[in-house]
């Protein structure tokens, strides 16, 4: 028989244990705040001035250093060096400078002055009405472009733009701020003698008659400053919405006791000449704002982040004052000031009730609680001993004590189903995730067999680096000294992410055309087009004839002398082509004398009597509409760079954005197939713009792999793979990184793939390297700095070079290896 145990709502003992909780913290709050009130009140007021104070300066300081930022590298652009020209909308500049007061609500102008007197400022009115007014500017202006530029006379001319958020032009002047010269503005004088970016002391815009700060520097590539406003308002505004509390406030001054700026009091008036006269604090009718600022000048270094308390006309307030980040050379100190009361009234009221309430709930709680606590806690205990288990992922079966509590009952039989089917579901999920990375590792090297089968030029690169890859790898994760001693690739997620990035390290190419990564001659393109060429020879060839044949049918000359002519134009024409086929196959470099003789042969001419327009794709038709048909027969040179020759880049911006720091020079155009152009190359078969589009296949590989949503674990993929074409001194590509930019990993990947591509015998355009002419040139590399030194070392020293080769290489490659030869000095040294 089955005993019926009673049970009751778990919610009899939370709440028991919760009103005890309480009652222990009330005693303690009584007793605290009976003796501590006013300590309690002014650590708490000390925490809010501290964090006001703080939020406020941090505000401040972030936009003082953005601005100061801001200033600094547009000193740093070139674009700032150019002067402005008429209205100053073509000013390349521009685009940054409305950028930037689009961004940054709290400037107020932004502008270049140059040494000539040519100045361009853009004022943010942002369409208020009170900034309009001062420009007499149209409902709608955004932003306000006056400009100084010399016109054709010779003469500064200024003028002035009304712009709308579009930026564009909807009002003119000419008659604002006449005679306004930048080269005797106080920000302009101080540039000349700072070395940095410096904020201004206030003092009123010319145009504008407001007054304000400035931050400027002087331009490093260009005789001019640069500079950034902003507006005294902006820190009044600011403090007036920042509340302390009830009857606080917070006012900004300087070290020289003059009041910057304050919520309710202007403290600025206009002086002569453009200056301000500036309030100080003896002078303000603020009783709080006099007291405080005596009480600093009097004692600056003690009063400075500390809430004090000070008595001010009979009145108890805490005042807490802190300085500007000195770095920002901005010298203010921004006060918090709040009556005690405002922090210790609700104490005393709050002390009344609860002395009050204690005593009651004190009598009626405590013998309860021992009760029911002596009811849940071992039940509580052993459920928390199984929830550390879970979180040691522990999933054993266990024994619970079961208890009378209702819902505890219910909460440990949930507990035992929960472990139950987290342990199925762990297994589960490690099942998966075991099949999701061997379908992963699959398709990745299924990509990689897709590019080594898409041109007999790569063979199997990409299934061999990922070999020769792992085993440098390993060999310095072994390392127990020298430069490696500190590497490790503990894990099995480092690991699978090197992996990962080797196998996919020229996914790229997956773009690059075959028939650029195969071009074998210079005039190569889906066909060798020498073949066009050489009909052309043969029509010059046939022209000669017919030209002979028609000397003998007119009679008059002699035969003997025709033969002669016709057979020495014949063996020219012969020697022609067969010196442009020379230069075709770009077996050797071409020498001045050889284009010079290449122009020559291009200068001779055809005659072309059928339409080249027939037949021919809706691609080639548009290339070559860009010109009207010529008027047949029409003469054509025998070597021709045409129009339709060139392929437009159809990508503007291959890098997407280039936010990843490419640093490759980009080709204006994606093809250039003109005749000359091509045969004129002076080393091999690629074109510039070939070179690019081969090259482009490593910008391609990371564009790609950022795209991926790798993992955590797996983030440093793309870096991984796309850095083997770079150099230890910043000479490679596409981002032109340097060795302390690139992981071990990375620079592993370079020795890689450069041993692999050069030991291949399954690439037709070469014969494969022996091991120990690989390493000679890679030695080379080494001294020049192209791959990491202490990893090629390494390489030699582990025979790394070995392993691969009588694993992957032909027997015939495998010759005796010296490692002596290619070991680099330093390593040489320290052996003997």
């Amino acid at each position: 028989m089955t005993l019926k145990i009673k049970r009751y709502p778990f919610y009899v003992g939370i709440t028991t244990l919760i009103v005890t909780i309480v009652v222990i913290l009330t005693g303690l709050f009584l007793w605290i705040s009976h003796r501590e009130s006013k300590a309690a009140a002014i650590q708490m007021a000390d925490r809010l001035f501290s964090e006001i104070n703080e939020k406020v300066l941090e505000r401040y300081e972030s936009e003082l250093e953005s601005v100061a930022v801001l200033v600094g590298t547009a000193a740093r652009m070139p674009a700032m060096a150019t002067l402005p020209v008429g209205g100053g909308m073509s000013y390349p500049g521009l685009p940054l400078m409305l950028e930037a007061l689009s961004y940054y609500g709290y400037l107020f102008s932004l502008y270049t002055g140059y040494n000539d007197g040519s100045f361009i400022q853009v004022v943010a009115v942002r369409d208020k009405a009170e900034l309009r007014r001062l420009f007499d500017a149209p409902v709608g202006t955004a932003y306000v472009l006056r400009s100084i530029s010399v016109d054709a006379d010779g003469n500064l001319k200024q003028r002035w733009h009304f712009l709308n958020r579009q930026r564009q032009i909807t009002g003119t002047r000419a008659d604002l701020d006449p005679g306004y010269d930048p080269r005797v503005r106080p920000w302009f004088l101080r540039a000349q003698e700072e070395e940095a970016a410096f904020f201004t002391e206030p003092y009123i815009y010319s145009s504008t008659k407001l007054p304000g700060i400035t931050c400027a520097e002087k331009l490093i590539y260009g005789d001019g400053v640069f500079g950034a406003d902003i507006t005294l308002n902006r820190f009044a505004i600011s403090l007036e919405r920042q509340k302390v509390s009830d009857n606080g406030m917070l006012f900004l001054f300087d070290r020289a006791g003059r009041i910057i700026a304050h919520p309710t009091q202007d403290p600025i008036r206009a002086g002569k000449n453009e200056t301000l006269s500036i309030l100080t604090g003896a002078e303000s009718d603020d009783p709080r704002v006099r007291a405080i600022v005596a009480e600093y000048q009097g004692n600056p270094v003690d009063r400075l982040n500390r809430t004090l308390e000070m008595q001010i006309d009979g009145v108890a307030y805490l005042v807490r004052s802190t300085a500007l980040n000195a770095a920002l050379r901005f010298d203010q100190i921004l006060a918090s000031v709040a009556p005690v009361s405002d922090f210790t009234g609700h104490i005393r009221r709050m002390q009344q009730r609860v002395f009050l309430f204690s005593g009651l709930v004190l009598l009626v709680l405590l013998p309860l609680s021992l009760l029911v606590s002596r009811k849940i806690l071992g039940s509580l205990t052993q459920l928390e001993l199984e929830s550390r288990k879970i979180r040691r992922r522990d999933f054993s079966k266990s024994v619970l004590h079961d208890s009378s509590v209702k819902e505890i009952h219910s909460l440990t039989q949930a507990f035992i189903l929960m472990k139950s089917t987290i342990r199925d579901y762990t297994a589960r999920l490690i099942q998966a995730k075991q099949d999701i990375e061997r379908l992963f590792t699959a398709v990745t090297e299924l990509i990689a067999g897709t590019i080594d089968a898409k041109s007999p030029y790569t063979g199997g690169h990409c299934k061999r680096v990922p070999e020769v890859a792992r085993m440098l790898a390993t060999a310095a994760h072994a390392s127990k000294a020298g430069p490696f001693a500190d590497f490790r690739m503990a894990s099995e997620d480092q690991w699978r992410e090197f992996n990962v990035a080797a196998w996919l390290h020229d996914c790229g190419k997956l773009t690059t055309p075959e028939y650029v990564v195969d071009k074998a001659t210079k005039l190569e393109t889906i066909y060798n087009r020498i073949h066009e060429i050489r009909m052309r020879f043969e029509v010059l060839l046939r022209d000669a004839e017919i030209d002979a044949c028609r000397q003998r049918l007119a009679g008059g000359a002699d035969e003997a002398t025709l033969a002669a002519e016709l057979e020495k134009v014949r063996k020219q024409i012969a020697e022609d082509f067969a010196f442009v086929a020379e230069c075709n196959v770009g077996g050797e470099v071409m020498a001045d004398e050889k284009i010079d003789r290449l122009e020559r042969i291009a200068a001779l001419t055809w005659t072309r009597h059928l339409d080249d327009r027939l037949g021919i794709s809706q691609d080639e038709a548009t290339l070559k509409n860009r010109q009207p048909a010529a008027t047949l027969p029409v003469v054509e040179h025998l070597l021709a760079d045409k129009p339709e020759h060139i392929i437009p880049r159809t990508d503007p911006d291959p890098f997407d954005g280039n936010t990843h720091g490419f640093n490759m020079i980009v080709p204006e155009n994606q093809y250039n197939l003109g005749e000359l152009y091509n045969l004129s190359i002076r080393k091999g078969t690629l074109s510039t713009e070939d070179r690019f589009k081969i090259n482009e296949h490593i910008i391609q590989t990371i564009l790609m792999l950022k795209r991926l949503p790798f993992p955590d674990n797996m983030k440093h993929v793309p870096d991984i793979a796309g850095s083997h074409h770079e150099t230890m001194i910043g000479t490679g590509y596409p981002r032109g990184l340097k060795k302390e930019e690139m992981s071990v990993p990375a620079r592993i990947m370079a020795i890689a793939d450069i041993f692999e591509a050069l030991t291949a015998a399954d690439r037709p355009y070469k014969k494969p390297k022996t091991v120990s002419e690989a390493l000679r040139i890679m030695s080379t590399m080494r001294n020049d700095q192209h791959i990491d030194a202490d990893l090629f070392d390494l390489f030699l020293k582990s025979e790394v070079y070995r392993d691969y080769a009588e694993q992957f290489l032909d027997p015939g490659q495998i010759d005796r290896v010296d490692i002596s030869q290619y070991l680099s000095t330093e390593v040489m040294e320290v052996e003997h």
